[in-house]
Protein backbone atom coordinates (compact mmCIF):
# COMPACT_ATOMS: atom_id res chain seq x y z
CA UNK A 1 0.00 0.00 0.00
CA UNK A 2 1.60 3.26 -1.16
CA UNK A 3 1.67 6.54 0.73
CA UNK A 4 -1.14 8.11 -1.35
CA UNK A 5 -3.53 5.26 -0.50
CA UNK A 6 -2.63 5.46 3.19
CA UNK A 7 -3.19 9.23 3.16
CA UNK A 8 -6.54 8.82 1.39
CA UNK A 9 -7.68 6.20 3.89
CA UNK A 10 -6.59 8.41 6.77
CA UNK A 11 -8.83 11.17 5.45
CA UNK A 12 -11.80 8.94 4.56
CA UNK A 13 -11.95 6.49 7.46
CA UNK A 14 -12.83 8.98 10.25
CA UNK A 15 -15.84 10.20 8.24
CA UNK A 16 -16.92 6.65 7.39
CA UNK A 17 -16.64 5.54 11.01
CA UNK A 18 -18.64 8.57 12.19
CA UNK A 19 -21.31 7.91 9.52
CA UNK A 20 -21.63 4.26 10.47
CA UNK A 21 -21.79 5.03 14.18
CA UNK A 22 -24.28 7.91 14.07
CA UNK A 23 -26.47 6.67 11.20
CA UNK A 24 -26.23 2.96 10.40
CA UNK A 25 -25.71 1.69 13.95
CA UNK A 26 -28.87 3.35 15.44
CA UNK A 27 -30.95 1.99 12.56
CA UNK A 28 -29.66 -1.55 12.99
CA UNK A 29 -30.06 -1.30 16.77
CA UNK A 30 -33.67 -0.13 16.38
CA UNK A 31 -34.39 -3.09 14.10
CA UNK A 32 -32.91 -5.41 16.73
CA UNK A 33 -35.08 -3.85 19.47
CA UNK A 34 -38.22 -4.35 17.32
CA UNK A 35 -37.72 -8.13 17.62
CA UNK A 36 -37.29 -8.14 21.40
CA UNK A 37 -39.50 -7.55 24.45
CA UNK A 38 -37.52 -4.41 25.38
CA UNK A 39 -39.45 -2.25 27.84
CA UNK A 40 -39.00 -0.25 30.98
CA UNK A 41 -37.36 -2.54 33.51
CA UNK A 42 -35.29 -4.74 31.22
CA UNK A 43 -33.91 -2.14 28.81
CA UNK A 44 -31.33 -0.71 28.77
CA UNK A 45 -30.63 -2.02 32.30
CA UNK A 46 -32.10 -5.26 33.63
CA UNK A 47 -34.06 -4.81 36.86
CA UNK A 48 -34.04 -7.81 39.23
CA UNK A 49 -37.82 -8.26 39.22
CA UNK A 50 -38.45 -7.52 35.53
CA UNK A 51 -38.87 -10.02 32.71
CA UNK A 52 -35.48 -10.65 31.09
CA UNK A 53 -34.76 -9.11 27.71
CA UNK A 54 -35.30 -11.76 25.05
CA UNK A 55 -35.92 -12.25 21.35
CA UNK A 56 -39.66 -12.50 20.56
CA UNK A 57 -39.60 -12.76 16.76
CA UNK A 58 -42.62 -11.17 15.06
CA UNK A 59 -44.68 -10.84 18.24
CA UNK A 60 -44.40 -7.03 18.34
CA UNK A 61 -45.47 -6.77 14.71
CA UNK A 62 -48.46 -9.06 15.26
CA UNK A 63 -49.45 -6.95 18.23
CA UNK A 64 -49.17 -3.73 16.20
CA UNK A 65 -51.27 -5.04 13.30
CA UNK A 66 -53.98 -6.18 15.70
CA UNK A 67 -53.97 -3.01 17.81
CA UNK A 68 -57.00 -0.75 17.08
CA UNK A 69 -55.02 2.39 17.91
CA UNK A 70 -52.29 1.42 15.48
CA UNK A 71 -54.83 0.84 12.72
CA UNK A 72 -56.49 4.15 13.53
CA UNK A 73 -53.16 5.98 13.41
CA UNK A 74 -52.27 4.26 10.13
CA UNK A 75 -55.56 5.23 8.45
CA UNK A 76 -55.62 8.79 9.76
CA UNK A 77 -51.99 9.32 8.72
CA UNK A 78 -52.94 8.55 5.12
CA UNK A 79 -56.03 10.76 5.41
CA UNK A 80 -53.74 13.59 6.51
CA UNK A 81 -51.38 12.87 3.62
CA UNK A 82 -54.28 13.11 1.16
CA UNK A 83 -55.75 16.33 2.58
CA UNK A 84 -52.54 18.21 3.37
CA UNK A 85 -50.77 17.32 0.12
CA UNK A 86 -53.79 18.37 -1.95
CA UNK A 87 -53.90 21.72 -0.16
CA UNK A 88 -50.13 22.22 -0.47
CA UNK A 89 -50.11 21.50 -4.20
CA UNK A 90 -53.11 23.76 -4.89
CA UNK A 91 -51.70 26.63 -2.83
CA UNK A 92 -48.23 26.14 -4.34
CA UNK A 93 -49.53 26.24 -7.91
CA UNK A 94 -51.77 29.23 -7.18
CA UNK A 95 -48.99 31.29 -5.60
CA UNK A 96 -46.50 30.29 -8.30
CA UNK A 97 -48.86 31.27 -11.11
CA UNK A 98 -49.58 34.60 -9.45
CA UNK A 99 -45.90 35.22 -8.80
CA UNK A 100 -44.96 34.49 -12.42
CA UNK A 101 -47.61 36.79 -13.84
CA UNK A 102 -45.96 39.56 -15.82
CA UNK A 103 -48.32 42.15 -14.34
CA UNK A 104 -47.11 41.51 -10.78
CA UNK A 105 -44.71 44.20 -9.58
CA UNK A 106 -42.25 43.99 -6.71
CA UNK A 107 -41.59 40.27 -7.05
CA UNK A 108 -38.47 40.44 -4.90
CA UNK A 109 -40.50 41.88 -2.03
CA UNK A 110 -43.23 39.25 -2.41
CA UNK A 111 -40.67 36.44 -2.52
CA UNK A 112 -39.16 37.69 0.74
CA UNK A 113 -42.61 37.62 2.35
CA UNK A 114 -43.60 34.25 0.93
CA UNK A 115 -40.56 32.40 2.28
CA UNK A 116 -41.03 33.64 5.86
CA UNK A 117 -42.11 30.15 7.07
CA UNK A 118 -38.72 28.82 5.98
CA UNK A 119 -36.91 31.53 7.93
CA UNK A 120 -38.76 31.00 11.21
CA UNK A 121 -37.88 28.14 13.60
CA UNK A 122 -40.45 25.36 13.47
CA UNK A 123 -41.05 25.44 17.23
CA UNK A 124 -41.76 29.17 17.12
CA UNK A 125 -44.17 28.83 14.17
CA UNK A 126 -46.14 26.00 15.78
CA UNK A 127 -46.41 27.81 19.12
CA UNK A 128 -47.68 30.95 17.37
CA UNK A 129 -50.29 28.91 15.47
CA UNK A 130 -51.23 27.16 18.70
CA UNK A 131 -51.93 30.54 20.27
CA UNK A 132 -53.89 31.68 17.20
CA UNK A 133 -56.12 28.60 17.43
CA UNK A 134 -56.69 28.98 21.17
CA UNK A 135 -60.48 28.64 21.61
CA UNK A 136 -60.69 31.44 24.22
CA UNK A 137 -58.05 34.09 23.49
CA UNK A 138 -56.93 33.05 20.00
CA UNK A 139 -57.28 35.70 17.24
CA UNK A 140 -59.04 33.24 14.91
CA UNK A 141 -61.96 32.57 17.26
CA UNK A 142 -62.11 36.25 18.23
CA UNK A 143 -62.55 37.16 14.56
CA UNK A 144 -65.17 34.43 14.13
CA UNK A 145 -67.11 35.82 17.10
CA UNK A 146 -66.89 39.30 15.57
CA UNK A 147 -68.39 37.87 12.38
CA UNK A 148 -71.39 36.63 14.35
CA UNK A 149 -70.40 33.02 15.03
CA UNK A 150 -71.34 32.69 18.69
CA UNK A 151 -69.98 29.15 19.09
CA UNK A 152 -66.68 28.97 17.17
CA UNK A 153 -64.78 25.69 16.82
CA UNK A 154 -62.76 24.27 19.67
CA UNK A 155 -59.49 23.83 17.80
CA UNK A 156 -57.60 22.38 20.77
CA UNK A 157 -59.83 19.57 22.08
CA UNK A 158 -61.95 18.62 19.07
CA UNK A 159 -60.25 15.98 16.92
CA UNK A 160 -62.04 17.14 13.76
CA UNK A 161 -61.28 20.84 14.12
CA UNK A 162 -57.80 20.08 15.43
CA UNK A 163 -57.21 18.02 12.27
CA UNK A 164 -58.31 21.01 10.18
CA UNK A 165 -55.93 23.24 12.15
CA UNK A 166 -53.02 20.87 11.53
CA UNK A 167 -53.75 20.96 7.79
CA UNK A 168 -53.63 24.76 7.86
CA UNK A 169 -50.37 24.74 9.79
CA UNK A 170 -48.85 22.21 7.40
CA UNK A 171 -49.79 24.32 4.38
CA UNK A 172 -48.17 27.34 6.03
CA UNK A 173 -44.96 25.41 6.73
CA UNK A 174 -44.69 23.69 3.33
CA UNK A 175 -45.93 26.14 0.71
CA UNK A 176 -42.52 27.91 0.33
CA UNK A 177 -40.99 24.62 -0.84
CA UNK A 178 -43.85 23.92 -3.24
CA UNK A 179 -43.82 27.47 -4.56
CA UNK A 180 -40.05 27.46 -5.08
CA UNK A 181 -40.09 24.21 -7.07
CA UNK A 182 -43.15 25.10 -9.16
CA UNK A 183 -41.98 28.68 -9.77
CA UNK A 184 -38.65 27.44 -11.08
CA UNK A 185 -40.47 25.01 -13.38
CA UNK A 186 -42.89 27.66 -14.66
CA UNK A 187 -40.03 29.96 -15.56
CA UNK A 188 -38.71 27.30 -17.95
CA UNK A 189 -41.92 27.14 -19.99
CA UNK A 190 -41.14 28.59 -23.48
CA UNK A 191 -43.00 31.80 -24.28
CA UNK A 192 -43.51 30.58 -27.83
CA UNK A 193 -45.88 27.85 -26.63
CA UNK A 194 -47.96 30.36 -24.71
CA UNK A 195 -48.07 32.68 -27.69
CA UNK A 196 -49.10 29.83 -29.99
CA UNK A 197 -51.91 28.90 -27.62
CA UNK A 198 -53.10 32.52 -27.56
CA UNK A 199 -53.11 32.62 -31.35
CA UNK A 200 -55.17 29.41 -31.39
CA UNK A 201 -57.76 31.15 -29.23
CA UNK A 202 -57.07 29.43 -25.90
CA UNK A 203 -58.20 31.39 -22.85
CA UNK A 204 -56.12 31.75 -19.68
CA UNK A 205 -57.55 28.66 -17.97
CA UNK A 206 -57.01 26.52 -21.09
CA UNK A 207 -53.44 27.76 -21.44
CA UNK A 208 -52.75 26.95 -17.80
CA UNK A 209 -54.33 23.47 -17.74
CA UNK A 210 -53.56 22.31 -21.28
CA UNK A 211 -50.14 23.84 -21.92
CA UNK A 212 -48.34 25.08 -18.80
CA UNK A 213 -49.14 22.46 -16.14
CA UNK A 214 -48.52 19.43 -18.43
CA UNK A 215 -45.06 20.82 -19.23
CA UNK A 216 -44.16 21.25 -15.55
CA UNK A 217 -45.90 18.05 -14.41
CA UNK A 218 -42.67 16.24 -13.51
CA UNK A 219 -41.37 18.93 -11.14
CA UNK A 220 -44.84 19.12 -9.57
CA UNK A 221 -44.90 15.32 -9.20
CA UNK A 222 -41.41 15.41 -7.66
CA UNK A 223 -42.43 18.08 -5.14
CA UNK A 224 -45.69 16.24 -4.40
CA UNK A 225 -43.92 12.97 -3.64
CA UNK A 226 -41.42 14.66 -1.33
CA UNK A 227 -44.04 16.66 0.53
CA UNK A 228 -46.32 13.63 0.87
CA UNK A 229 -43.43 11.73 2.46
CA UNK A 230 -43.01 14.64 4.88
CA UNK A 231 -46.74 14.54 5.70
CA UNK A 232 -46.53 10.80 6.36
CA UNK A 233 -43.73 11.47 8.86
CA UNK A 234 -45.75 14.21 10.60
CA UNK A 235 -44.66 14.20 14.23
CA UNK A 236 -43.33 17.41 15.76
CA UNK A 237 -46.30 19.66 14.89
CA UNK A 238 -49.06 17.44 16.40
CA UNK A 239 -46.73 16.65 19.29
CA UNK A 240 -46.38 20.34 20.17
CA UNK A 241 -49.96 21.23 19.28
CA UNK A 242 -51.64 18.55 21.41
CA UNK A 243 -49.89 15.19 21.62
CA UNK A 244 -52.59 13.49 23.67
CA UNK A 245 -55.38 14.48 21.28
CA UNK A 246 -53.62 13.11 18.20
CA UNK A 247 -51.90 10.07 19.71
CA UNK A 248 -53.94 7.63 17.62
CA UNK A 249 -54.08 9.87 14.54
CA UNK A 250 -50.42 9.95 13.46
CA UNK A 251 -48.26 6.86 13.15
CA UNK A 252 -44.93 8.28 14.28
CA UNK A 253 -46.55 10.10 17.19
CA UNK A 254 -48.23 6.86 18.27
CA UNK A 255 -44.91 5.02 18.14
CA UNK A 256 -43.21 7.74 20.16
CA UNK A 257 -45.97 7.80 22.77
CA UNK A 258 -45.76 4.01 23.06
CA UNK A 259 -42.11 4.35 24.03
CA UNK A 260 -42.11 7.52 26.11
CA UNK A 261 -45.67 8.66 26.76
CA UNK A 262 -47.39 5.64 28.27
CA UNK A 263 -47.44 4.45 31.88
CA UNK A 264 -45.60 1.26 30.87
CA UNK A 265 -43.18 2.18 28.04
CA UNK A 266 -42.63 -0.70 25.63
CA UNK A 267 -39.62 0.03 23.45
CA UNK A 268 -39.89 -3.15 21.40
CA UNK A 269 -43.45 -2.39 20.29
CA UNK A 270 -42.54 1.24 19.61
CA UNK A 271 -39.60 0.16 17.45
CA UNK A 272 -41.87 -2.26 15.58
CA UNK A 273 -44.38 0.52 14.86
CA UNK A 274 -41.68 2.83 13.54
CA UNK A 275 -40.11 0.03 11.48
CA UNK A 276 -43.49 -0.69 9.87
CA UNK A 277 -43.85 3.04 9.11
CA UNK A 278 -40.38 3.08 7.53
CA UNK A 279 -41.15 0.08 5.33
CA UNK A 280 -44.51 1.53 4.25
CA UNK A 281 -42.89 4.86 3.41
CA UNK A 282 -40.10 3.17 1.44
CA UNK A 283 -42.62 1.17 -0.60
CA UNK A 284 -44.74 4.29 -1.15
CA UNK A 285 -41.75 6.27 -2.43
CA UNK A 286 -40.60 3.43 -4.68
CA UNK A 287 -44.05 2.92 -6.21
CA UNK A 288 -44.54 6.65 -6.82
CA UNK A 289 -41.12 7.00 -8.40
CA UNK A 290 -41.96 4.11 -10.72
CA UNK A 291 -45.41 5.43 -11.59
CA UNK A 292 -44.25 8.99 -12.30
CA UNK A 293 -41.03 7.72 -13.96
CA UNK A 294 -39.01 10.45 -12.28
CA UNK A 295 -35.95 8.21 -12.31
CA UNK A 296 -35.93 8.40 -16.12
CA UNK A 297 -35.28 12.12 -15.91
CA UNK A 298 -32.39 11.47 -13.53
CA UNK A 299 -30.89 8.86 -15.81
CA UNK A 300 -31.36 11.06 -18.85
Amino acid sequence: MDKKTIAALALILPGMIAFLFFNIYPILYSIYIAFTNAKLGNFPIQAPTAEPLRFVGLENFRWALSDPKFRSAFVWTWVFVATSVTLKVVVGILLSVLYNNKYVKGKFFYRALLIIPWALPLLFSVMVWRFMFDPVVGPINIMLRDLGITNPPDWMTSVTWGFVALNIIEVWLAYPFMMTVITSALQSVPDTLIEAAIIDGANYWQRLTKVVIPIVSKPIAFATILTSAASFQYFLVPFIYNAGLFEDRFLLLYGYRKAFGSSVPHYGRAAAILLIATIVLAVYMFVNMRITRLQEGVKG
